[in-house]
């Protein structure tokens, strides 16, 4: 099943050495990114080595939205993006 690019705009990507990855791709606005944030930063606290990001699913490379991870001390930071 293919899935036109607009229905998900975003991705959630874990970096745990190396490459990130990608987990979920996931549509827009604030509730579902609340949700995503939300449950990254709970495996990020299980595991405070991990490093996530949530970026766009439309351009090469990526424009990264938010990051979470080692020097953000559990906050998620906010990109601004044009």
């Amino acid at each position: 099943m293919s899935v036109a690019p607009d229905t998900y705009p975003n991705r959630l990507q874990v970096n745990l050495a190396g490459a990130w990855k990608n987990v979920m791709m996931f549509g827009q606005g604030e509730e579902a990114m609340e949700r995503v944030k939300q449950a990254a930063q709970a495996l990020h606290e299980v595991s405070p080595g991990s490093a996530w990001r949530i970026t766009t699913t439309h351009n090469n490379p990526p424009t990264v939205l938010a990051h979470l991870g080692r020097n953000t001390y559990g906050v998620w930071i906010s990109r601004p993006h044009g």
